[in-house]
């Protein structure tokens, strides 16, 4: 079951150092609508044969405490996770997507509008009325291009001051203007951000000699870590906290799961195996990237075939690229073992359940995180996990790639449906990725 986020008006300071703004969780019913609505067209077809996943795959091609801030998060219809950031003096703010599968900052430019139809409704940024506004240097890279399922997101380079959460500030952060988004379709004229804030590894930015914003936190010394952490709210408060980690939200701060990245580029991390049941469907150590810009949980074929294939009666819904499994299925648990312990979605938690003409029916939310191209996605979900899957292929076996040789075709797409069931902890420092167990009172 994955999270669709909204806003709450107001924040709260709970301590000198930290600002808590709440955000809640739109109603399942809801979050599920927005989910099959954003797909076209909009009638189940079922296909009777579970083998003919091949074609139907979901496609991804994807190009302490101390001095802790929470940002405000919004919700993206798929649980694409944004909040406001003010970039320029005097500040200009736009809506962004604040996404751990990316490491880009870009928002739309002055003539994205009138090159690009679904950026109209934008907000653009004014370099001219910036103070602070800056060219690159000569010599540094000026272009900025990102490819997308059906094209590119496209622009020039630039640096200003960019802040979020108020007062967290960095100058002469390098950014991207778009003077283009036809890459993007029209599911971002109809997505409700402006641009993406990247909170990945230089590894994976366009512009590999630029810092990214969390690096020039911690340099430009607005935080004294390059750590952050969210806790994702069921029916609750939810936060991100940046320059740390809110020991309230944990039942035991002394008890963190660290692991180790794979590579300092995605939030990758090797884990241990992954069961369905009693069943291990791994063989040897699996990769898991922790990715806030999407809902679902995708694995390799041959692991969520062999889960398909222990739920009887399900069908293929070609144009979900879902599973349709029948209501009173008794779901077995879907378990990951990372750094030697057990972490357990119920299998209630890996159904998600709507309505259709009067019927009730329900869906497999574990999905073919297939290594193969295509130009074709209906919702930011899925443009945003298509660079991943674009980058792992691209690079595998090539020395500089950001995906282990072992991992290229090995790898899960961990989102909500996993992540808000923990306090996960990204310390960019340190090169490593943390768990631990929710307080109990913020676990229903």
């Amino acid at each position: 079951r994955s999270l669709a986020l909204s806003a709450a008006l107001a924040a709260t300071a709970v301590s000198a150092d930290l600002l808590t703004i709440p955000i809640r969780k739109v109603p399942d019913n809801v979050h599920h609508a927005n989910l099959l609505s954003s797909h076209t067209p909009p009638r189940l077809t079922v296909m009777r044969s579970a083998s003919a996943v091949a074609t139907t795959g979901r496609k991804l091609i994807r190009g302490g405490t101390d001095h802790e801030e929470n940002v405000v998060l919004h919700d993206l219809q798929n649980a694409q996770y944004y909040g406001t950031v003010s970039i320029g003096s005097p500040p200009q703010e736009f809506e962004m997507v604040f996404d751990t599968g990316s490491s880009d900052l870009w928002i739309p430019g002055q003539t994205c509008a009138s090159n690009s139809d679904n950026c109209s409704s934008k907000s653009a940024y004014v370099k001219t009325a910036s103070s602070s506004f800056s060219e690159v240097a000569a010599g540094s890279m000026s272009n900025f291009s990102i490819r997308y399922g059906s094209g590119d997101v496209s622009g020039k380079f630039g640096l200003d001051t960019v802040t979020v959460a108020e007062d967290y500030t960095v100058e002469g952060q390098t950014f991207a203007l778009v003077d283009s988004t036809d890459g993007l379709g029209d599911v971002y004229e109809n997505a409700a951000f402006d641009g993406i804030l990247g909170l990945a590894f230089q590894a994976l930015s366009q512009d590999p000699q630029a810092n990214t914003f969390i690096a020039n936190l911690q340099d430009q010394d607005g935080v004294d870590r390059a750590m952050f952490a969210f806790y994702l709210g069921d029916e609750s408060d939810g936060e991100l906290a940046i320059g740390g980690y809110n020991e309230d939200r944990m039942q035991n701060p002394n008890e963190i799961n660290w692991v180790p990245l794979a590579m300092p580029a995605y939030w990758l991390i090797a884990m241990d195996q992954v069961k369905f049941g009693d069943t291990v469907i791994t063989i040897g150590q699996t990769g898991g990237i922790m990715d806030t810009g999407t809902s679902l949980i995708y694995g390799p074929e041959d692991q969520v075939m062999s889960m398909i294939d222990a739920i009887p009666g399900a069908e293929l819904i070609p144009q979900l690229q879902l599973y349709l499994i029948p209501c009173e299925t008794d779901l077995p648990d879907l378990e990951f073992q990372i750094e030697g312990q057990p972490y357990n979605i119920p299998g209630d938690e890996l159904m998600m359940k709507f309505s259709q003409d009067g019927e009730d029916y329900c869906i497999f939310s574990i999905a073919v995180m297939e290594f193969a191209g295509s130009s074709e996605f209906d919702t930011i979900d899925e443009v945003l996990e298509e660079k991943i899957v674009d980058e792992i292929k691209n690079f595998a076996g090539v020395a500089s790639s950001p995906i282990p040789e072992e991992f290229s075709s090995n790898t899960w797409l961990m989102g909500d449906s996993f992540l808000r069931l923990q306090y996960s902890i990204y310390d960019y420092e340190n090169e490593r990725f943390g768990l631990a167990e929710l307080k109990e009172d913020m676990e229903e």
